[in-house]
């Protein structure tokens, strides 16, 4: 476990200021956001070790691909992973329908890992996984080790769910994006090589050797320019696009921090939880991250939300500033101005 994660777990959550946030916000919490990097995983027992060996010290890693066909078709769990999930009203709803099989497997350690789907909507890239080991690791194992790396990108942030199915199986959704010093690909080349699968509860451990490598082309989609501006508490936020495509819709947008306000709360954030549209209907807001320019006074981000109802005319939404003192010190919430976007 990394100096930064001992640190976070070694926090005195008494001397943290409560605050009351969204169950949306809740989730985003949980979330990982990191920079650019490559991450390991591995596959659990039902799979036999017909590859050769590999000795280190008095350590044994084995590790075995198999056809995806074979695989899948005897583990029933493995199928339409994202649909186990409750991904009600957000972007995750229609993944299968729109999702590329990957069909990847790999074993290492008695634990066996599969990549079954991806999706890339031009601005962020999500994957359904499984897997299953010979030990417990818990009700939601942490994954250790560098997320999933993109070819090109300079950073990224992401997140992953992994939530505990049956004996020693699990299912998860994993969602990164990738930030490119120029106009993003239309299709990705993805590394992700896990390196531990950690129970929280009691640190028991399963490290390996697992290697995914894959590409995702971009849906197809179109992009409509907007230009809303608010300003409140000395924060400008600017949104600029929206990417639209079957599966999902994102928002485009800027914000800028007066450097007498980062003076006081050196970590300002802007985003949303939720978004409606003129018909009524509610959906689940997923941030992407941010990147910040300019030593933090401006940054870029993005949001996404499943595909608006193609009969909507509008979509409204209230961002929220979040003031932060950092590492738990203190947090201030501030809601601007409601944004209304026409709809082309």
């Amino acid at each position: 476990m990394t100096k930064t994660y001992k640190e976070w777990l070694d926090l005195d959550v008494d001397k943290i200021e409560p605050i009351e946030l969204s169950a949306q916000r809740k989730r985003n919490l949980k979330q990982t956001i990191l920079k650019k990097q490559a991450t390991r995983k591995r596959m659990p027992k039902w799979v036999r070790h017909t590859a050769a060996a590999a000795i280190i010290g008095i350590s044994m890693v084995t590790t075995v691909s198999i056809a995806f066909p074979t695989l899948a078709s005897q583990i029933p769990f493995m199928k339409n992973i994202a649909s186990n999930f409750d991904n009600k009203n957000t972007m995750f709803e229609n993944f299968d329908s729109h999702a590329t099989e990957i069909g990847q497997v790999h074993s290492s350690n008695g634990l066996s890992m599969m990549i079954e789907n991806a999706v890339y909507d031009g601005t962020s890239l999500t994957i359904s996984f499984a897997l299953e080991t010979d030990k417990d690791l818990g009700d939601s194992p942490f994954i250790e080790g560098d997320f999933m790396d993109i070819k090109g990108a300079i950073g990224g942030g992401g997140s992953s769910r992994l939530e505990k199915i049956g004996d020693n199986k699990y299912i998860g959704l994993a969602n990164t994006t990738p930030y490119f010093d120029k106009e993003a690909p239309d299709e990705l080349e993805v590394t992700w090589k896990p390196e531990a699968f950690l129970n929280m509860n009691n640190d028991i451990k399963v490290e390996g050797d697992w290697a995914f490598n894959f590409k995702v082309s971009k849906l197809a989609g179109e992009l409509q320019l907007v230009n809303e501006t608010v300003t409140n508490y000395d924060v400008i936020a600017r949104f600029t696009a929206l990417g639209k495509n079957d599966m999902s819709t994102v928002i485009h947008y800027e914000y800028e921090v007066i450097p007498e306000v980062l003076k006081k709360w050196p970590d300002v954030t802007v985003q949303f939880d939720e978004l409606r549209d003129n018909l009524g209907n509610t959906y689940v807001v997923n941030g992407n991250g941010s990147s910040s320019r300019e030593g933090g006074i401006s940054y870029k981000s993005s949001a996404t939300v499943q595909a608006i109802n193609p009969t909507a005319t509008s979509i409204t939404f209230v961002p929220v500033i979040y003031f932060s003192l950092g590492s738990g010190k203190g947090t201030e919430l501030k809601e601007m101005d409601p944004v209304t976007i026409p709809l082309n």
